[in-house]
Protein backbone atom coordinates (compact mmCIF):
# COMPACT_ATOMS: atom_id res chain seq x y z
CA UNK A 1 0.00 0.00 0.00
CA UNK A 2 1.34 3.92 -0.35
CA UNK A 3 0.36 6.84 1.21
CA UNK A 4 -0.76 9.53 -1.56
CA UNK A 5 0.44 13.42 -0.75
CA UNK A 6 -1.31 14.99 -3.78
CA UNK A 7 0.17 18.54 -4.35
CA UNK A 8 -0.84 21.88 -6.21
CA UNK A 9 2.38 24.53 -6.05
CA UNK A 10 0.49 26.29 -3.09
CA UNK A 11 1.72 26.93 0.28
CA UNK A 12 0.54 23.87 2.44
CA UNK A 13 2.15 21.76 0.12
CA UNK A 14 5.47 21.28 2.51
CA UNK A 15 3.14 20.12 5.39
CA UNK A 16 1.07 17.97 2.83
CA UNK A 17 4.11 16.13 1.89
CA UNK A 18 5.31 15.75 5.42
CA UNK A 19 2.13 14.83 7.10
CA UNK A 20 2.11 12.10 3.93
CA UNK A 21 5.77 11.17 4.91
CA UNK A 22 4.73 10.80 8.97
CA UNK A 23 1.59 8.27 7.52
CA UNK A 24 3.79 6.39 5.32
CA UNK A 25 7.03 5.53 8.23
CA UNK A 26 3.79 5.19 10.65
CA UNK A 27 2.15 2.33 8.53
CA UNK A 28 5.50 1.33 6.48
CA UNK A 29 4.19 2.51 3.16
CA UNK A 30 5.23 4.20 0.34
CA UNK A 31 5.03 7.54 -0.04
CA UNK A 32 3.85 8.85 -3.55
CA UNK A 33 3.52 12.61 -4.08
CA UNK A 34 1.34 13.72 -7.03
CA UNK A 35 0.81 16.69 -9.15
CA UNK A 36 -1.48 17.11 -11.54
CA UNK A 37 -1.26 19.67 -14.12
CA UNK A 38 -4.68 20.97 -14.74
CA UNK A 39 -5.94 21.76 -18.77
CA UNK A 40 -6.40 24.96 -18.79
CA UNK A 41 -1.90 25.15 -17.36
CA UNK A 42 -1.47 22.32 -20.03
CA UNK A 43 -2.52 25.12 -23.03
CA UNK A 44 -1.03 27.69 -21.39
CA UNK A 45 2.03 26.25 -22.05
CA UNK A 46 1.34 24.61 -25.61
CA UNK A 47 0.17 28.14 -26.35
CA UNK A 48 3.79 29.65 -25.31
CA UNK A 49 5.91 26.60 -26.45
CA UNK A 50 3.79 25.27 -29.13
CA UNK A 51 5.92 21.90 -29.37
CA UNK A 52 4.40 21.15 -26.17
CA UNK A 53 2.83 17.64 -26.15
CA UNK A 54 1.77 15.54 -23.45
CA UNK A 55 4.46 13.77 -22.13
CA UNK A 56 6.37 16.80 -21.40
CA UNK A 57 3.33 18.21 -19.35
CA UNK A 58 3.93 14.90 -17.33
CA UNK A 59 7.53 14.91 -17.02
CA UNK A 60 7.03 18.78 -15.93
CA UNK A 61 4.16 17.31 -13.23
CA UNK A 62 6.68 14.63 -12.13
CA UNK A 63 9.18 17.18 -11.61
CA UNK A 64 7.03 19.58 -9.73
CA UNK A 65 5.76 16.76 -7.70
CA UNK A 66 9.57 15.57 -7.07
CA UNK A 67 10.34 19.20 -6.59
CA UNK A 68 8.03 19.29 -3.09
CA UNK A 69 8.90 16.24 -2.18
CA UNK A 70 12.58 17.25 -1.65
CA UNK A 71 12.01 20.85 -0.24
CA UNK A 72 9.57 19.47 2.15
CA UNK A 73 11.80 16.77 3.79
CA UNK A 74 14.90 18.27 3.18
CA UNK A 75 16.18 15.52 0.84
CA UNK A 76 18.69 16.60 -1.90
CA UNK A 77 17.37 13.66 -4.48
CA UNK A 78 14.43 11.51 -3.65
CA UNK A 79 15.54 9.44 -6.39
CA UNK A 80 17.79 7.87 -4.00
CA UNK A 81 14.73 7.06 -1.27
CA UNK A 82 13.63 3.84 -1.85
CA UNK A 83 10.19 4.84 -0.23
CA UNK A 84 9.42 7.92 -1.96
CA UNK A 85 8.09 8.26 -5.57
CA UNK A 86 7.06 11.25 -7.44
CA UNK A 87 3.99 11.19 -10.20
CA UNK A 88 3.02 13.65 -12.51
CA UNK A 89 -0.17 14.05 -14.63
CA UNK A 90 -2.75 16.36 -16.42
CA UNK A 91 -6.14 16.57 -16.68
CA UNK A 92 -9.15 17.32 -14.14
CA UNK A 93 -7.36 17.58 -10.72
CA UNK A 94 -9.81 15.54 -9.02
CA UNK A 95 -10.46 12.96 -11.33
CA UNK A 96 -6.64 12.38 -11.83
CA UNK A 97 -6.20 12.05 -8.08
CA UNK A 98 -9.00 9.86 -7.33
CA UNK A 99 -6.90 7.15 -10.03
CA UNK A 100 -4.13 7.90 -8.86
CA UNK A 101 -4.96 6.73 -5.33
CA UNK A 102 -6.43 3.53 -7.01
CA UNK A 103 -3.72 2.94 -9.31
CA UNK A 104 -0.94 3.47 -6.28
CA UNK A 105 -3.34 1.93 -3.60
CA UNK A 106 -3.07 4.36 -1.57
CA UNK A 107 -4.62 3.37 2.25
CA UNK A 108 -5.08 7.63 2.87
CA UNK A 109 -4.70 10.40 0.59
CA UNK A 110 -3.41 13.79 2.15
CA UNK A 111 -4.74 16.58 0.67
CA UNK A 112 -4.27 20.52 1.11
CA UNK A 113 -7.43 22.57 1.98
CA UNK A 114 -8.39 26.18 2.79
CA UNK A 115 -10.52 27.41 5.42
CA UNK A 116 -13.77 28.97 3.55
CA UNK A 117 -17.39 29.64 4.50
CA UNK A 118 -19.80 27.95 3.58
CA UNK A 119 -21.47 30.46 0.88
CA UNK A 120 -17.66 30.27 -0.07
CA UNK A 121 -18.37 27.02 -0.27
CA UNK A 122 -21.76 26.82 -2.07
CA UNK A 123 -20.61 29.39 -4.75
CA UNK A 124 -17.28 28.01 -5.73
CA UNK A 125 -16.00 24.39 -6.03
CA UNK A 126 -12.70 23.08 -4.58
CA UNK A 127 -10.79 20.29 -5.85
CA UNK A 128 -10.72 19.17 -2.24
CA UNK A 129 -14.60 19.63 -1.43
CA UNK A 130 -14.83 17.24 -4.94
CA UNK A 131 -11.89 14.73 -3.75
CA UNK A 132 -13.60 14.38 0.06
CA UNK A 133 -17.32 13.94 -2.02
CA UNK A 134 -15.86 11.04 -4.19
CA UNK A 135 -13.00 9.23 -2.56
CA UNK A 136 -13.34 5.87 -1.40
CA UNK A 137 -10.90 5.67 1.47
CA UNK A 138 -9.63 7.83 4.09
CA UNK A 139 -8.58 11.44 3.19
CA UNK A 140 -6.40 13.70 5.66
CA UNK A 141 -6.48 17.38 4.96
CA UNK A 142 -3.73 19.78 5.83
CA UNK A 143 -5.30 23.79 6.26
CA UNK A 144 -4.14 26.76 6.90
CA UNK A 145 -4.03 27.48 11.01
Amino acid sequence: MSILAAVGGGPRDSDVVCTGWDLATAFDDRLVVVHVLDEEEFQERRDRKHEYYQEDAVEDATAVAKERAEEALDTPDIDGVSDITSDGTTGDPTAMILQKATEHNARYVVIGGRKRSPVGKALFGSTTQSILLSIDRPVVTVTEE
